[in-house]
Parts: C-alpha cells; sequence; structure tokens
C-alpha cells in the first residue's frame, strides 16, 4: 500500500482542487438548483478515472449516478453517497460565499464539501490510486449516488426495486463518519429511522381581532393541547403502542457504548445550556441518545409573528413533528398510532399528513465490513475507532439492507464540520487519510 499512498500524497493538491470544483457547482434539491449539472460532472469526473459510469434517471426525481468497475477479486463493494446539498442559508453567516471553497487554516469551507462531496471524492480516488498504481482494483466497486438525500430520499425505495440486479454486492460503505469530540475516527453500523409529521388545525374562515377569543375557538391552542398529549414532562411518548419492539443493546453493544466518548461539560457549554434531558450522564446519556426514540416539534406557527405587536386571532395553527425510530419500529405502523392516539384523545379534527418516513436499519457488530473498517480505521488514524452500534440519525440505509448488504460507515468529516449549516467544511487533513483509509477498505475486504 505505500506507493497506493504515496501516489495520493502527490496528488493531495489535485484532489483538493477537483473537490473544490464539485462543491462549487450547487447542487440543491430542495430548490432543484444544479441537478442536472453535478450529474453530469460526477459522470465525468468517475468516467476520467476509469470508472464506467452512467446517469440512471428516476420518473418525478432526481437522476442517480452510477458507476461500475470490474476487479480481480469475486467480491463487489458498494459506496453510497448522495450529489445534493442542503441550501446555504442563512447566508449572512457565512464567513465566505458557500459556493466558491476557500481554504482557511487547513480547513476547506463550501457548502456540501462534509455532506457528502468530500466523501464522493474520497472514493473516488481511492479507486484511481489504485488503478494509477496497479491498474486493477483487488475487488469490483459500484458507486451510487443520489440526488434527494437531503429531501428524504422520496424516490429512493423505486429506484432499489427496479434495480436488485444492478445493486447486488457483498457489502457497502455509507456516506460518511466523522471524527469525534475526542478526533477518534467513528464507524457507524446502522441508523434511526423517522416519521416526520404535519399536523394542522383550522379554526375560523378568516383570522379574527383577538378580542374574539372570549367566544371563537382559537387553533393555536387547539393545537398546543393536542401536542401536549404526545409526551410528558419525563419525556415518556404516551401514544399506545409506540414502544412496542423497542429493544436494550446486546452485550455486544453494550460493551461499545462504553466507548464512545461525549465530552458532556463541553457539549453543554458550547451549546449554552445547564443540563441534558432528566439530568442524564456518563453511560445512561449515550444509551438513550442511541436507544431510545424521539417525539420532537420541529416547527410551529400561527398567527402574526413579525416585528412588534398584533392582537389577532389565527384563522389556523400547524406543527411539524419528528418521530427517530430504533430498530423494530416502524414509521408507517407509528403513524397510524398517531392518527389513532389524537382520535382517541378527542382531536379527530386536526389534520395528519406523513411528509417522510425512513425505516431504522442496523448491522450486527461483528459482521466482516464492520471488523474491516475498524481495523482499517485503527491502521490509518493510529488510534481504536469509536464504534456506534446504530446512529442517531436517519437515511436510506434501510433500502439497501433489505437487499441483503452490510453496511458501514466511514468519512473524512469532524465534529466542527458545520453539517447543515453555516461555514461547512472539512479538514485537509482528514481529507488525505480519508481517502487512504478508503484504499485500504478496498485492499483488505477485497481479498
Amino acid at each position: 500500500m505505500e506507493q497506493i499512498f504515496g501516489y495520493i500524497d502527490q496528488n493531495a493538491d489535485r484532489f483538493i482542487k477537483e473537490l473544490s470544483e464539485l462543491v462549487n457547482q450547487p447542487t440543491i434539491s430542495a430548490q432543484q438548483v444544479g441537478i442536472e449539472e453535478t450529474a453530469e460532472l460526477l459522470k465525468a469526473r468517475m468516467t476520467r478515472v476509469g470508472i464506467k459510469t452512467r446517469i440512471i434517471p428516476i420518473e418525478g426525481g432526481n437522476p442517480v449516478v452510477y458507476g461500475e468497475i470490474e476487479g480481480e477479486g469475486s467480491k463487489t463493494l458498494m459506496f453510497y453517497d448522495h450529489y445534493d446539498v442542503q441550501p446555504p442559508e442563512p447566508i449572512e453567516e457565512w464567513e465566505s460565499d458557500p459556493f466558491n471553497a476557500k481554504i482557511r487554516n487547513g480547513k476547506i469551507y463550501a457548502r456540501g464539501v462534509s455532506d457528502n462531496k468530500g466523501n464522493i471524492v474520497a472514493r473516488i480516488k481511492a479507486v484511481e490510486a489504485f488503478l494509477k498504481v496497479r491498474r486493477k482494483l483487488p475487488l469490483n466497486v459500484k458507486f451510487v449516488i443520489e440526488g434527494e438525500e437531503e429531501i428524504g430520499s422520496p424516490n429512493l425505495a423505486r429506484f432499489v426495486e427496479q434495480n436488485k440486479e444492478l445493486l447486488k454486492a457483498d457489502a457497502c460503505i455509507w456516506e460518511g463518519g466523522p471524527k469525534d469530540w475526542l478526533d477518534c475516527p467513528t464507524v457507524y453500523l446502522g441508523l434511526k429511522g423517522l416519521c416526520y409529521v404535519e399536523l394542522g388545525v383550522k379554526g375560523a374562515k378568516k383570522d379574527q381581532h383577538s378580542s374574539m377569543a372570549t367566544i371563537i375557538p382559537n387553533p393555536a391552542w387547539r393545537l398546543v393541547h393536542a401536542l401536549d398529549t404526545l409526551k410528558d414532562d419525563r419525556e415518556n411518548i404516551l401514544i399506545k403502542g409506540f414502544y412496542e419492539g423497542v429493544e436494550e443493546p446486546t452485550r455486544e453493544e453494550e460493551k461499545l457504548l462504553g466507548k464512545i466518548h461525549l465530552p458532556e461539560e463541553k457539549i453543554k457549554t458550547e451549546l449554552e445550556i445547564k443540563d441534558f434531558l432528566l439530568e442524564l450522564k456518563g453511560l445512561d446519556l449515550v444509551k438513550r441518545h442511541l436507544y431510545q426514540p424521539t417525539c420532537t416539534i420541529c416547527g410551529l406557527g400561527a398567527g402574526y409573528q413579525g416585528k412588534g405587536a398584533k392582537t389577532v386571532l389565527p384563522r389556523e395553527a400547524k406543527a411539524k413533528v419528528g418521530f427517530r425510530l430504533v430498530p423494530n419500529q416502524n414509521p408507517f405502523d407509528i403513524f397510524k398510532k398517531l392518527k389513532k392516539h389524537l382520535k382517541n384523545k378527542g382531536y379527530s379534527d386536526i389534520e395528519v399528513k406523513l411528509l417522510g418516513a425512513e425505516e431504522p436499519s442496523k448491522t450486527p457488530v461483528g459482521s466482516e465490513i464492520a471488523n474491516v473498517v475498524r481495523d482499517t480505521a485503527k491502521e490509518i488514524y493510529g488510534k481504536d475507532p469509536v464504534v456506534y452500534p446504530i446512529n442517531p440519525g436517519s437515511g436510506p440505509m434501510h433500502l439497501f439492507q433489505k437487499l441483503g448488504l452490510s453496511i458501514a460507515s466511514a468519512g473524512v468529516g469532524w465534529t466542527g464540520s458545520n453539517g447543515h449549516a453555516p461555514n461547512e467544511n472539512i479538514r485537509i487533513g482528514d481529507f488525505i487519510e480519508g481517502i487512504k483509509h478508503v484504499a485500504l477498505i478496498l485492499q483488505k475486504f477485497g481479498p
């Protein structure tokens, strides 16, 4: 591997330039900005490296960039990534143009550089290094790079269903995994699921003077009362049957939890909070964070919210609520239980819309790909990686797990990458190490 690592070091400046060119191309799925342009750019870059690449359209959705390259061994490793990024707003909080990559203090700043374009480029360049040095990969490689992850991957399930043969592989490396608070690499073996809903209440035909609150129902109050039935002050979710199937971590998983580093005081200081919920700390904090589902009010709106006062009784009220789900929970089942709960509590008039659904997923701790990613991370970074049996975030991992793939993550970010926030960045050193990590995964998983 010494020659391959040497090639990566010798070409680091060019790799950084090519990453900068990719992030300079806006690709905002929520606003349908730059989708086709980015897909074509990726196709050209991958083809130039030697990856047989095509753009696969999805009716009603953004296309998937699919690439494959045949290697010497019989195994096949898939890389899942996404080329779409979050909107950059609020623009005024960026220190530089979010779509004009800038290097400051050893970091590359741009929207999408961490989530997820830095990982895409790292994987392509690892393949390039192998081909330039050895002319052949030790295994077959497939790339699936979608364009809708940041809007919930609404059409990916149809793509997977229609391309089962094309997507056959032995394992998959997921989109990314940042270094943790103590600068240790992390490996994620699963994701929580998601049930994301909008609750809507209608009142009078139009807004009323607030003096009418004596006799006209206020939809904002009705919505607040309905939301209050979902959870108690000890964080227990009160929907009947909500916790059915929720399990404690296995003994093997519990051992991994004890190695997860959460610098509690640093987090509280940075977030300016006095304490965590339920005054949790230590292993109990980590366990709850990873193994308990959530019910979160993500957005709440009614009436006048502008500057100054406007005494008004609003005609409608809405709330967006997200449920993060753990293995054995199903978002569609939770949605049905939520509607039944509201009906039983006397709120059948509240309109409930399902805006997003992702199933949970989890790969066994002892799977081959988990071991390879863990062992190679230690070799590259010189530190034992922190293995998360499950990630508290969500994504479409379950679609590929259902194809029989074992899945683990590896990435180029860090805790200060500011994904989804202003001044998103990655450290250049992490980017180069990340390319080497992918290359070593190809070598170790291949034979």
